[in-house]
């Protein structure tokens, strides 16, 4: 790994980033739900890393690919660990507060829609599950640390609350299914790791009727924007150096 910085978030968080991986690095266990390869489920984790991999990225051992890849970068192999074609230098980071803390809300996205999907277009109608062809490069990988004490079920409650606000901004960059020409959802490779520093009072909700819902809502909106807004001067500039992340809050 190389180059580090500081995050900004509620308790300490280290973002250390190399040419092939962002890392966030927690020196406290973060309780941690999460979709992706390794690391996924619900698990306390200190190590979130994206690596970065070529559009022709086809292999058929990704787990053992990211666990080996977590290994080289001297992480630990129970972190959460995504991949993306997407330049790392393209993430967006935003922070927002929660009730009196002021960055308690942190979002990390990468996006490239080049995948895009509809999901509720007709499986009947959708070439690639007919074909099974393999997707487009292209995803969005989401992480997003909280400072408050999620229960179980307001983890799942944070998930909705995370996709929503992801499809708003879908939405509001106007990005469609290229197949059904509807509205995208997202793309079928989307990843998303939830990590909540579980101190206060327990709660229940993290809805959009709820201030932790309703931020997270913010981070995430925010920050998939901002990804996707990176991600579209890159295509057109071919931008090769790393970028401060844009989108700090």
């Amino acid at each position: 790994m190389s180059r580090s910085a500081a995050l900004p978030f509620a308790q300490p968080l280290t973002l250390v980033r190399s040419e092939h991986c962002l890392a966030v690095l927690s020196d406290a266990p973060l309780r941690t739900l999460s979709s992706a390869l390794v690391g996924g489920g619900l698990g306390e984790r200190c190590h979130f890393a994206n690596f970065h991999v070529d559009n022709g990225y086809d292999s058929h051992t990704p787990k053992a690919d990211l666990t080996r890849w977590l290994a080289a970068q001297q992480l630990s192999p129970t972190a959460v660990a995504m991949m993306t074609a997407v330049q790392l230098h393209n993430a967006c980071i935003v922070s927002v507060a929660l009730d009196k803390t002021p960055h308690g809300v942190m979002a990390l996205v990468t996006a490239g829609v080049g995948n895009a999907v509809d999901i509720s277009f007709s499986r009947e109608a959708d070439p690639r599950l007919a074909l099974r062809t393999a997707p487009t490069p292209g995803t969005i990988n989401t992480f997003l640390f909280v400072a408050a004490h999620l229960t179980d079920a307001a983890f799942v409650n944070a998930s909705l609350s995370a996709t929503e606000a992801k499809v708003q901004a879908l939405s509001a960059r106007g990005v469609n299914d290229p197949y059904s020409g509807t509205p995208a959802t997202g793309t079928s490779t989307d990843s998303l790791a939830i990590a909540a520093t579980q101190r206060g009072n327990a709660t229940p909700y993290a809805g959009s009727g709820t201030e932790v819902g309703r931020a997270i809502g913010e981070a995430v909106y925010r920050a998939t924007l901002g990804a996707l807004a990176n991600s579209h001067k890159t295509s057109s500039h071919r931008a090769n150096s790393y970028k401060e992340p844009q989108c700090l809050g």
